[in-house]
């Protein structure tokens, strides 16, 4: 009887299910809109699949820019039963990001981010936070260490050793020079650009961010350092390749009888097979089930990168617990970094009666911030000196214009090297074709507005319209593809070449646009999007300023992959060579070999 009441339960079950996500699957049609073919069970899934295994991992970012031929600047695009609005249409991109940004205040939460660390941290929580406190005030709270103000000056503070961002700008540039030079002379100058600034940027966000001196650049073993970049790699779709093997079971299985060596290799195929089968049904099930999502947030710990970030979570804990007990005891730092800002921002809180910050919030967006100021930089400083070691004409102009701004020996100060026109081009050039982050730009209808004016009708509808025309309803959201917005020849001439010149020729171009999203746009765009320029900045034009770049020979093409957030390295690696410049003195003969190897 018992077990007659959980079918009959189980079926009832399932039959809603199925309604509710045949339902779901009509609103893109009711919405006017277009996408790829929708089922049931995993919504466009499958065309990512076909993309996957057509074209490999490569093939990720370009996916939504084939969608966008077929289906035009705006479709619908469904993740299991959830729908979504794409949109490369810088119109209602400004519109959604900047005009109407009130009514798309949250980010798009999927189920393994509903958890500590990722729910309250800046780069996840929505308009009320967990806890009380929300996205406006803890932004407003953190982003007073990214001001101009504030980094202008630290870097004007040099001979100070203890000063915030003395580290950034000085000695921390130092000892990477150090270690490149010892690197330089050994295996033909070949290097992984990737792992070294890993190491660079690991350094400055510790010490500018949560006040710890890593030491990273001199020795990789720390858990810091080592749990951070398990925590990325384990997250890249790359690490669930079994996937596509999966997906070719039926393949193998009907060419056993022709394979010579299947009798022998039978074992090995099955579990091979057997492991990806279980990997693969697991995430189907996370998209063809909504309430699947929510156990997402308790498997989260139980990963590989989970794991990686409770160790840093902890640490990160231990840290603020210390900080706390320094400022009772009437110790304070010379010039405060996050944890400070938000201890400082507590104690105001608590004196007006406001809810103050909790622990766990502190600790996500002290989290937050290294995780994104450590792998983000990183990454652009790697497609940043493949690019130039590939393009020997913009690697001596930008050489030359070093060179005659700051000589060999002159400090690289934050006023000179911030307004230096071709560096800057460089840099939005490399942005625009390699921007590192790759989803975080969706946003979620969270009010019943109609043109972002509330009414009755509305309250009805419970939508808000864009563009004039297209009806958004609460809970969906609205996405700017970053790399399909700034490959488009729409946006960008000859969009897939290296040309940093064409924002020196148009001084718009580089502007937080709707075109141009990098670091995203409008009141929720990357809050260290400001630091993020000056290390880049300085950090390459030390480094060109010593060495010379060149391709490695065994890695002349440069491949990348999208992960859960970021456009990373293949196999989280990028060689290159460097050599050591010569004196000054041969600075134009130096000059005149790159161009003539044209």
């Amino acid at each position: 009887m018992i077990g007659l009441l959980f079918g009959v339960a189980f079926i009832t079950l399932l039959i809603q299910e199925l309604f509710t996500r045949w339902k779901a699957l009509k609103l893109r049609e009711e919405l006017g809109l277009s996408g790829p073919p929708a089922d049931l069970f995993f919504g466009s899934r499958r065309y990512y699949n076909k993309v996957v295994s057509e074209k490999g991992l490569e093939g990720i970012p370009h996916i939504f820019g084939e969608l966008e031929k077929e289906y035009g600047s705006t479709y619908g695009l469904y993740l299991g039963s959830y729908l979504e609005i794409m949109t490369t249409d810088p119109h209602i991109i400004k519109e959604v990001f900047i005009s109407q940004f009130g009514n798309f205040i949250d980010r798009r939460n999927y189920g393994s981010n509903k958890v500590y660390p990722m729910l309250d941290g800046l780069l996840q929580v929505d308009h009320d936070g967990s806890y009380g406190v929300g996205w406006k005030e803890i932004r407003s709270t953190i982003s007073v260490m990214f001001t101009s103000a504030s980094m202008k000056k630290a870097r004007m503070c040099q001979l100070e050793c203890t000063i915030w961002m003395h580290a950034t700008c000085h000695d921390l540039v130092d000892n990477l020079i150090d270690a490149l030079q010892e690197k330089s002379r050994v295996h033909s100058g070949r290097i992984d650009a990737y792992a070294e600034y890993q190491a660079m940027t690991m350094d400055m966000i510790a010490r500018c961010a949560i006040g710890q001196d890593l030491s990273c650049i001199k020795d990789r073993d720390n858990d810091f350092y080592r749990c951070a970049r398990i925590f990325f790699s384990n997250m890249r779709y790359e690490k669930t390749r079994q996937l596509g093997a999966a997906r070719k079971w039926t393949t193998i299985l009907a060419a056993r009888d022709q394979a010579a060596d299947w009798n022998s290799d039978r074992v090995v195929y099955m579990e091979k097979v057997g492991t990806a089968m279980t990997i693969l049904i697991m995430i189907e099930l996370f998209v063809m089930i909504p309430v699947v999502w929510e156990v997402l947030k308790y498997l989260r710990p139980l990963t590989t990168y989970g794991r990686a970030e409770r160790v840093l979570t902890r640490k990160l804990s231990t840290v603020i617990k210390q900080r706390e007990k320094d400022r009772s005891a009437g110790i304070f730092r010379k010039l405060p970094d996050v944890i400070d800002l938000m201890l400082a921002e507590n104690e105001k809180r608590e004196l007006n009666g406001k809810t103050p910050f909790h622990h766990d919030v502190m600790v996500s967006n002290a989290w937050a911030l290294f995780i994104a100021g450590y792998e983000t930089t990183s990454s652009a400083l790697s497609y940043a000196s493949y690019l130039l070691a590939k393009h020997p004409e913009a690697h001596a102009t930008l050489h030359e214009e070093v060179m005659s701004t700051f000589g060999s020996d002159q400090t690289i100060d934050y006023e000179r090297v911030m307004k230096l026109p071709y560096l800057h081009a460089v840099f939005s050039e490399v942005l625009r074709m390699y921007p590192p982050v790759a989803t975080l730009t969706g946003r979620t209808c969270i009010k019943n507005t109609i043109g972002g004016f509330p009414g009755i009708i509305s309250m009805l509808l419970r939508e808000t319209v864009i563009g004039g025309k297209i009806r958004v309803p609460v809970g969906v959201a609205v996405v700017a593809p970053v790399h399909t917005v700034m490959w488009s020849e729409q946006h960008f001439d000859r969009p897939t070449e290296f040309c940093p010149e064409r924002f020196l020729n148009d001084k718009t171009a580089s502007a937080w646009s709707a075109t141009y999203l990098p670091f995203g746009i409008g009141p929720r765009n990357c809050v260290g999007a400001r630091f993020a320029e000056m290390e880049f900045k300085t950090v390459l034009a030390a480094v060109i300023r010593q060495f010379a770049f060149e391709l490695d020979p065994e890695h002349t093409d440069l491949k990348t992959i999208i992960g859960n957030v970021l456009l990373s390295p293949k196999n989280d690696e990028l060689f290159i060579r460097i050599v050591e410049r010569q004196p000054e003195s041969d600075f134009e003969s130096l000059k005149a070999e790159h161009v003539s190897a044209l």
